[in-house]
């Protein structure tokens, strides 16, 4: 069973301040984005995707890539997907999964191509470095041409016409991997959302002093300028974060269902010792920022 309840207070500020260690790294531009920063973000799914992958849960993986991916426009992490769909499609003879590693690798290859070039890109929002696009179109282009002879292969093998026979099936995880990765995306997502939601309540504060008709000058441009950068902080986190929470919930009850299919799922009185409960998720609604409540 579960019950979500999510309430975000909007609150109309063009101010606002983060303390975050975030805003004391260099950035090209006021509202700009560094490849460092892109890194960090991206490091937790990585890390993330990577153990699924490890423990043979590949639709899984690619549920996590597609849903970073598209919210934070990363190439990596579409090319990241697009791998974790080449090795479902190796391990499934599944022609419509190699197909779909094909498209996330063509469109990483088009974010990094429209950040090669300076008239259209933005140069204040880099998501990698100028230097990692070769490598990065390079693999792209690899995962391209692996697509290919993987589909030509399974086809030729379902057309019966003496190709290697397929590797043999991969026996299906009990669903573990998912749930882990879920409690974890879940914590990921609601630190994000914290982030949010924190960079939105400074920014209220912030607004009374822009608002104040004895605030100006070089007094009035310091917190219009930390108004800026919470904007930004409240974005991203608010972004990120409830994204991770849905990929989160998502993986936890996928994962809760295929462990019941195998017939390992941990039941409600007799969790098993080995894996670490369901988060116990509650935050009392205070009508001012977001309250979580969650039974899984």
């Amino acid at each position: 069973m579960l019950a979500l309840v999510m309430a975000v207070t909007a609150i109309p500020a063009t101010a606002g301040a983060s303390p975050l260690s975030l805003m004391m790294r260099p950035k090209r531009g006021q509202d700009g984005f560094t490849p460092e920063e892109a890194a960090d973000r991206r490091m937790p799914v990585q890390e993330q995707g990577r153990k699924m992958v490890e423990a043979g849960e590949l639709t899984a993986a690619t549920i996590l890539f597609d849903g970073a991916a598209e919210t934070q426009g990363d190439p990596v992490l579409y090319l990241d997907g697009a791998d974790a769909y080449l090795e479902l499609a190796t391990t499934e003879r599944d022609v419509a999964a190699a197909e779909t590693a094909k498209l996330r690798a063509l469109t990483a290859q088009d974010i990094l191509y429209f950040h090669q070039d300076p008239e259209a890109s933005n140069g204040d929002y880099r998501l990698v470095t100028d230097s990692e696009i070769p490598g990065l179109l390079s693999r792209a282009a690899l995962i391209l041409d692996r697509a290919d002879t993987l589909v030509d292969e399974i086809e030729a093998e379902q057309e019966g016409l003496g190709a290697p026979e397929p590797a043999p099936a991969k026996k299906k995880g009990n669903g573990r991997g998912m749930r882990v990765a879920g409690i974890g995306m879940i914590g990921l997502g609601l630190a994000g959302l914290g982030v949010g939601a924190a960079g939105l309540v400074v920014g209220r504060v912030n607004q009374k002093k822009v608002d104040d008709p004895t605030v100006y000058g070089t007094e009035f441009d310091e917190y219009d300028t930390k108004g800026r950068r919470g904007n930004l902080i409240a974005g991203v986190g608010l972004a990120v974060g409830g994204a991770a929470l849905a990929t989160g919930v998502t993986l936890l009850i996928l994962g809760r269902r295929r462990g019941a299919k195998a017939g390992s799922a941990p039941s409600e009185s007799s969790p098993s010792s080995d894996e670490p409960p369901p988060p116990p998720v509650a935050v009392v609604p205070t009508g001012r920022g977001l309250a979580l409540v969650g039974r899984f």
